[in-house]
Formats: structure tokens, sequence, C-alpha cells
């Protein structure tokens, strides 16, 4: 492990020192998403990789009780307001707000000093600076908050950029209103609690959070409606493999019967063998480029979960299109019902008005999407490019698909014209 980094010898350390683990074979070194786990000689299939206890969890219980304590009892009611994001972000950001990191008592003289002193020690409710300090930096981000305008601009036409605008204007709302909740609480915290470090708390928690389902006796990657971002550290560490066959386990103390314990610690167990020098991979579940490149900065080649969204003006369906138009039949039952004045008796003549009404939707979606920028272009940086290519590749084989699924359905309409004895002619255009 001589081969280590130092802030992962340190991670290393601080996580194994409140009751983690990291396999003694897994060496972490330093990849273009931070820090990779590599196999430092043959692991055998079914081994535990990696565990955090729940203790570690940065989630809203961990980053409520800190913020309580910094800013007073009194800013509980306040803080109760707050979205999961902006608690566990603000919780981040005060790390970096410290900049001495030694250890200190946090007491009643201790919080009238630091309201008082510019260059504080950083108190001991902010528990995650080692493993922060191993997290990749600010430059090495490449999720579409840290595009360039030029960048971003490439993406115009997508869902991607859409859907950045959206997220960015949302965060700064955010942030700002935890911004004037901390002025009020000491100004000197609220200047150095900046943008920047808000857009990098949010994008660390974007990229490396697992849902809070994990954290229950059952442990599961789906959502629900009640379940919210959080993150554990180490655990994080492996990278995004699609397909990998791994386990997710909890293991509670014996006798313990409450529906969370911070005792309890939570495994990911690979169940391939990983060779020699190789990495070790965890598995986020099946997710499109879009979802890859807004939520993670990276994309998959020829990604089979690409999907596209299409929904008719007035529907409330949205129609998530795949690979070989799957998903497309449901698109052409709620058009061919929506043209049809009897949708009880939908004939040739509803059929071919649909076929055309949605070849014409999916040559508008086609239309929309951006050319790929040279690759000369001194303005796109080589790695945003690719995730552009990516998508495009995807969306584009996407919609090629959807056009010949409803060109066979224009061809079958036609055929039941020509059944009953008619011979449509069309216009050449």
């Amino acid at each position: 492990m001589d081969s280590e980094l130092n802030s992962a010898t340190e991670l290393r350390r601080w996580l194994t020192s409140h009751g983690g683990f990291i396999h003694p074979l897994v060496s972490l070194s330093q990849g273009k998403f931070g820090l990779s786990a590599i196999a430092q000689d043959n692991i055998s299939a079914d081994t535990t990789i990696v565990s955090c206890p729940f203790s570690l969890a940065i989630d809203v219980e961990c980053s409520l009780h800190a913020l309580t304590a910094l800013f007073g009892e009194s800013s509980l009611v306040d803080l109760q307001s707050w979205s999961e994001r902006q608690l566990i972000c603000t919780y981040i950001c005060l790390h970096w707000i410290f900049p001495d990191s030694r250890r200190v008592e946090l007491n009643l003289s201790l919080r009238a000093y630091l309201m008082n002193v510019h260059y504080s020690p950083i108190p001991d409710v902010l528990r995650h600076l080692p493993y922060l300090q191993s997290l990749p930096p600010p430059d090495a981000l490449l999720t579409p908050l840290q595009f360039t305008p030029s960048e971003l601009e490439a993406f115009r036409g997508t869902n991607i950029y859409g859907a950045t605008r959206d997220r960015q204007e949302s965060w700064n709302v955010e942030w700002n209103k935890c911004r004037t909740f901390i002025h009020a609480v000491n100004p000197d915290w609220a200047q150095r609690y900046t943008w920047d470090k808000y857009i990098r708390a949010s994008t660390y928690l974007s990229t490396r959070a697992f849902p809070s389902t994990l954290l229950s006796r059952s442990p599961t990657l789906q959502t629900t409606s009640s379940s919210y971002p959080f993150m554990l550290p180490g655990v994080d560490i492996l990278n995004h493999s699609r397909g990998q066959p791994v386990s997710w386990c909890t293991s509670y103390p014996e006798g313990s019967t409450k529906a969370r314990d911070d005792s309890a610690t939570i495994s990911i167990i690979s169940h391939t063998t990983t060779p020699l020098g190789e990495e070790v991979f965890n598995n986020y579940g099946l997710k499109a480029n879009d979802e890859l490149i807004l939520g993670y900065g990276f994309s998959l080649p020829q990604n089979p979960d690409d999907k596209i969204t299409l929904q008719l003006g007035g529907s409330s369906n949205k129609w998530m299109i795949g690979r070989l138009a799957s998903g497309a039949e449901g698109l052409w039952n709620e058009v061919r019902r929506l043209v049809a004045e009897n949708p009880e008796e939908i004939g040739y003549e509803d059929d071919l008005e649909a076929a055309q009404l949605l070849l014409e939707m999916v040559q508008k979606k086609c239309d929309l999407l951006p050319d790929l920028p040279d690759e000369n272009d001194a303005g796109i940086r080589p790695a945003v490019r690719l995730m552009l290519q990516h998508y495009l590749e995807g969306q584009r084989d996407i919609i090629t698909s959807l056009k010949l699924y409803f060109e066979k359905r224009q061809e079958a309409a036609v055929d039941a014209a020509r059944d009953e004895g008619i011979e449509l002619v069309f216009d050449d255009e």
C-alpha cells in the first residue's frame, strides 16, 4: 500500500478507526474520477470489499445535529425547513470554512470565540474532513454544472441543457437561502460560504450519493417518495460498471432491534473474481447517458440503457423510449386513440394519421439535436466532447429505430387499405 496517496492513506486510517473496512488487498489510487480501488492480488468472488458504519454516514441526521450545534439550538426550527440537500451540503461546506483542521471541543465559550475570530479551528461536530480531503478537487469535477459556457452551449437542444439550467437556478436559490440564514448567525462564515463551495458540495452529493433506503434493515437501491440522497464514506470509492454483480449487506449488533442502529455497518460484496492489477467495481444500476452525464459527469459508449422522452401536447403521459424502439407501443396506441373519431373502432385512416404525426414529431426531435463540435475546437474539453458524442449516438440511434417503427405502422395501414380495395397514392415532397 506504499503507493497510496496521502489522502487515501488517511481515509483508510480514519475509516478503519471508526469501525469501517477496506479490504487489505485493495489499494486506493488516483483515477480520472477520483480514487479507484485496485486489486493488489487476486481477490476471490463473494468477498467483502468495503464497509462503512451507519455512524459515519453523511445524512440529514448527522447534518442537522452538527448545524444545530454550530448555529445554536434556536436554529433548529429554521433548519428543519431546509431540504435534505441544503442540510447535507451546508454541513460539507462548513468543513472548508474553517482553515485550521485541528480538533477542538465545542462549547459555549468556544462558540463565542469562533464567531469573533476569522481563523478558527474546525469544530468536533464537523467529523468528515479526512473523507472530504480524499474526494476529487474542484477542477476534476465534470458534471454540466462545471461546464464552461461554450461547453454547455454545445448541449443546447438536448434535455441535458435544460436540466442543467434548471438545476443551476434551483441550487442557487437554495444557496442564497442558506447564506442569508448563516449571515444572521455569523457574517464571516457567510462570506466564506461561497457559491463555488456549494456547487462543489452539491456535486459530491450528486456524484457519490446513495438513496437513504440503504439505511434500512432490508437495504435497496430503489428510491421511494420519502427517500433522499446521502453519502457513505469509503463505500463510494468503487466506480460504476454496468451489470457488475454486487450485493449490499447490512450487519447489526446481536440483539439490536432499532430500525436504524448507528453501530450497524453496510458493506459491498463483489461476486466476481478481480485479478491482480484490475479495478474493483460497484454497480450503480441501469442508467442512461443523460443521467450519467448530469449526475456523475461521465458517459458510456453505446450505452444500451439510453432513452429519449416523448410527450404529446396536452397529455400527462411521458413515454420513455429505448433502443430498438422499446416502449414505443404505448405512445403509438395513445396517438391512435387521440386521432380516431371512435377510439373503439380504429381504422387504417387513423393509423395513417397517427404514423404521420409521430414521424413528424420524431423528426423535430432529431432536428433539435446539436452537431458534434470539431475535435480541434479549443473551447470544448475532450472529455466533454466525448460525453456529448456518446449522448448523441444514443439519441440518434433511438430516433432511427422510432422512424422505422412508425414507418412499418404506416406500411401496415397502407396494406389494410389495399385489403379493402383502396389504393393510396402519396404525393412526393
